[in-house]
C-alpha cells in the first residue's frame, strides 16, 4: 500500500513540477539518503513557484465509455478539436464500452492523476449505475467533476409503422399487452433504463429490458426490428427522425426541445406529465488530479461550449446549454445530482 501511495504521490508531482524535478526526486528515494530527498522536495518547490505547470506535454486521451455513434461519443467528438487547441494538444477519443459504461469509469479511476487521461461522462454511469449494480466496484464519491458540458433528455423511438403516435398511446397498448414490447438502453442502471424503469412504474406497465453496450446499438436492433422501442439520448435521434427512419413518441423533458418541436415532451402526456428528467454531459479527471490542472481544463472546456458554433451545433443536436461553472460549482451540482436521484435509483432491481 506504501509503495503505491508513493507512486501516486509522484505522479501527482510530475503532473505539477515537469519530468526533470521528478527523476531527480526518484534518484535520491532509490539511494535511500535523506539528505538527497531533502535537496529533490527543495528543488521540486522551487521549480513550482518559479514555473508554470509542464501541462500538457503528450496528448490527453478522454475516455467515452460507450460505443462510437452514441450521444456521449458525438459530445465528446464534437468539443475535442476545440479544446485540443486550448490545451495545446490532440485530444484523442477512446472508447471503452460495456457494464453500462462502467468500465470507461473503471479505466478513469485507476489512471494516473496528471491530466492526460479525462472521462466524456453522463449521469448514467458516474451515479445511477454503480447505485444499481454495485459489483462495479466503485462509487460516485471516487469521481473528480471538472467541467458540465449540458443537459439533454432521453427520447423514446420506434419504427415509423409502430401503431402509436405519442406516449399516451404507447401505454394505452402497453397496458391491453403487458409483457408484449420490448425496449433496449444503453446498458443496465443508465439513466434510460432508470428513466423507461420509472414510466413502468408511473404507469402501470410491464414491458420487458434488453440492455446494450451503447444507444448506437441498440438503434440498429430497432431498425432491424429485434426490439420494439429504442430509450437513447436525444443526439441520436435527429439524423434518425430527419431521415423518416424512426418515430419519436416523447421526450423526457417538461417542455419541448427547440430542435424537435414536432415532437410532443413528457409535459404533453396526460400519464406523464410533470414528469421532468435529464441527463447531462460532464468531464472528469481521475481522483487526486491536482487543482491547478482541474481548473486548466474547467476553463478551457467552459470557453470551449461557449462558443457559438458550439452553442447551435448541441442546440441542434436536442441538447440544452450549461451556464459555465467553475470547479467547485461543478462538484455540488453533481452531488446534488447523486443525491436527487439515490431514492430513484433504489427502486430498481440489478437483472
Amino acid at each position: 500500500m506504501a509503495d503505491g501511495l508513493f507512486r501516486r504521490a509522484l505522479n501527482r508531482l510530475r503532473a505539477i513540477i515537469g519530468l526533470g524535478a521528478l527523476k531527480q526526486l526518484r534518484r535520491a528515494s532509490s539511494r535511500g539518503r535523506m539528505a538527497g530527498l531533502s535537496t529533490a522536495v527543495l528543488s521540486a518547490a522551487s521549480l513550482t513557484a518559479g514555473a508554470q505547470p509542464a501541462y500538457p506535454s503528450r496528448p490527453v486521451t478522454m475516455i467515452v465509455p460507450y460505443t462510437a455513434g452514441g450521444s456521449s461519443d458525438y459530445g465528446a467528438r464534437l468539443m475535442s478539436g476545440e479544446l485540443g487547441k486550448r490545451l495545446g494538444q490532440t485530444v484523442i477519443i477512446e472508447n471503452i464500452a460495456g457494464a453500462g459504461g462502467a468500465l470507461g469509469v473503471q479505466k478513469l479511476i485507476r489512471s494516473n492523476p496528471d491530466g492526460f487521461t479525462l472521462l466524456y461522462g453522463s449521469l448514467s454511469e458516474t451515479v445511477l449505475v454503480p447505485m444499481v449494480n454495485p459489483s462495479v466496484n466503485y462509487k460516485p464519491d471516487e469521481l473528480l467533476p471538472v467541467a458540465l458540458t449540458g443537459t439533454t433528455p432521453v427520447a423514446f423511438i420506434v419504427k415509423p409503422d409502430f401503431p402509436a403516435n405519442n406516449m399516451d398511446e404507447f401505454i394505452a397498448l402497453a397496458r391491453r399487452s403487458p409483457g408484449k414490447y420490448t425496449y433496449g438502453s444503453p446498458g443496465i442502471g443508465t439513466f434510460q433504463h432508470v428513466m423507461a424503469e420509472t414510466v413502468k412504474s408511473r404507469t402501470g406497465i410491464f414491458i420487458v429490458h434488453i440492455p446494450y453496450r451503447g444507444g448506437q446499438n441498440l438503434v440498429t436492433d430497432l431498425l432491424a426490428g429485434q426490439i420494439d422501442i429504442g430509450v437513447t439520448g436525444a443526439p441520436n435521434v435527429m439524423p434518425l427522425l430527419e431521415a423518416k427512419r424512426v418515430k419519436v413518441l416523447g421526450v423526457s423533458s417538461r417542455a419541448r426541445l427547440s430542435a424537435l418541436k414536432e415532437v410532443p415532451s413528457f409535459g404533453d402526456s396526460a400519464a406523464l406529465k410533470g414528469l421532468d428528467l435529464q441527463t447531462w454531459g460532464m468531464v472528469f479527471a481521475p481522483p487526486g488530479t491536482p487543482e491547478p490542472l482541474v481548473a486548466r481544463i474547467n476553463a478551457a472546456v467552459n470557453e470551449v461550449m461557449q462558443m457559438p458554433e458550439m452553442r447551435e451545433a448541441r442546440l441542434k443536436a436536442g441538447s440544452e446549454l450549461a451556464r459555465p461553472l467553475s470547479p467547485a460549482e461543478t462538484r455540488a451540482f453533481f452531488l446534488t445530482e447523486r443525491d436527487t436521484y439515490r431514492p430513484i435509483a433504489a427502486r430498481i432491481k440489478p437483472e
